[in-house]
């Protein structure tokens, strides 16, 4: 059967000041274009994100808050096990991202994915363990969907588990499939490190868990020691 995730759970808002708000956004727009290629794209995200900013209030609250239906999730969050699409759908238009956060740490690890997988990126982003707005965050992911389509499990030569993330201009160097503890909540979870796209940075980090018998979900984090309790950077993203 279909579960059907109900409101979010309480979730007060950041009462920011225009300069923390600011400061925010400008720790985003690096983190965000740091994994981009290409400077017509890195304008094109300073441009949203100065623009997010200059149009929020002072007392920035995410936009799927309760009472809020302009630019939240439409409809009840379902995760249908039967029903790939449902489910990914559910999850970038109908999921707010408090809820998805929450089926990431409630998903077991379950079995790594193989071959070919559709990426979905989510309407989900942490600075530092702090939510962007909901709308803000689906401007970013919208746009960075854009970029790449898919990703590809695979082998290294020497045989060992490999991810490739496939974007519009061709593969990435790609880095290990592992398994081990979430540097989120410290359960288990299969990770990919691609700091071999980042000069040996390790600016982004897959961590997968199985959602349904076709869908995983996964965080992409930013690198750097974990931290208790954790604090990541980065957004969220469904694999199918």
């Amino acid at each position: 059967m279909p579960n059907r995730l109900g409101p979010a759970l309480g979730w007060k808002p950041l009462l920011t000041t225009p300069f923390a708000l600011a400061r925010r956004a400008r720790l985003t727009a690096a983190v965000i274009i740091t994994r981009l290629r290409g400077v017509v794209v890195a304008g094109l995200l300073i441009g949203l994100i100065s623009a997010a900013v200059t149009s929020a209030p002072a007392s920035a609250a995410p936009s799927n808050m309760p009472g809020s239906t302009a630019t939240g999730p439409d409809r009840s969050c379902v995760v249908d096990p039967g029903d790939r699409r449902l489910t990914v759908d559910s999850l970038q238009h109908r999921c707010s991202s408090e809820q998805i956060l929450e089926l990431f740490e409630a998903a077991p690890v379950g079995s790594a994915p193989v071959g070919k997988k559709a990426i979905a990126l989510l309407p989900a982003f942490q600075v530092r363990g702090r939510l962007l707005p909901y709308d803000q965050a689906r401007t970013f992911t919208t746009l960075q969907n854009k970029l790449g389509d898919s990703l590809t499990f695979t082998t290294a030569p020497g045989g060992a588990p490999w991810v490739h993330k496939n974007y519009v201009w061709g593969a990435d160097a790609g880095g290990p499939l592992t398994s081990g503890g979430s540097r989120i909540d410290g359960k288990p979870v299969f990770t990919a490190d691609f700091s071999r796209d980042f000069g040996g940075v390790p600016i982004s980090i897959h961590e997968y868990r199985q959602l349904t018998p076709t869908v995983w979900i996964g965080r992409d984090i930013g690198g750097g020691r974990s931290t208790t309790p954790p604090q990541p950077t980065g957004g969220a993203f469904a694999l199918s």
